[in-house]
């Protein structure tokens, strides 16, 4: 009586895990918001700006925000976020700042959606599934003023 056998799996050694491949999302919902100043001799109307957070993960249970105007409706203002952000599988939470940058020097024209550029931010979040809020942080200039018209909001699994 002859046999015959089927193989059924691949003889493939384990070997150490390799890091993640760099995953960002963005938010599903921007922030929005309208700044502008108390002077209306000086400033038009405002403008409703949308920033878009994102999260990247290029390490485990590490997260980097960073966040990017809207290139349809821009502004002069680049306004800092304030990130909370809750590792809803262990708890953990956390609050961080997403820096607005404005371009130094007015030497050379500058692009509307150059105009503004958020400093990233790394966190260690844990592994697990994560979620997020950004909203715009208070002015501490008395002649400006920011209002929020919606946080941003976003979710993402961590490795």
């Amino acid at each position: 009586m002859a046999g015959f056998s089927l193989p059924f799996g691949s003889a493939a050694v384990a070997g150490a895990e390799p890091p993640p491949s760099a995953v960002t999302t963005a938010f599903a919902v921007p922030a929005t918001f309208v700044s502008g100043c108390f002077s209306l001799l000086v400033c038009a109307v405002p403008p409703v700006v949308s920033v878009t957070p994102s999260a990247s993960i290029q390490a485990l249970g590490v997260v980097t925000f960073t966040a990017e105007q809207s290139p349809v409706m821009t502004t002069l203002d680049c306004i800092d976020l304030a990130v909370n952000w809750r590792n809803l599988s262990t708890g953990a939470a956390g609050t961080t700042v997403l820096r607005g940058v404005t371009p130094m020097g007015f030497s050379r024209p500058i692009a509307a959606v150059d105009w503004c550029r958020y400093t990233p931010v790394r966190v260690v979040t844990g592994s697990g599934t994560v979620a997020a809020f950004a909203d715009v942080v208070a002015s501490v200039d008395p002649n400006r003023f920011q209002l929020s018209v919606a946080p941003g909001f976003g979710s993402f699994g961590v490795p």
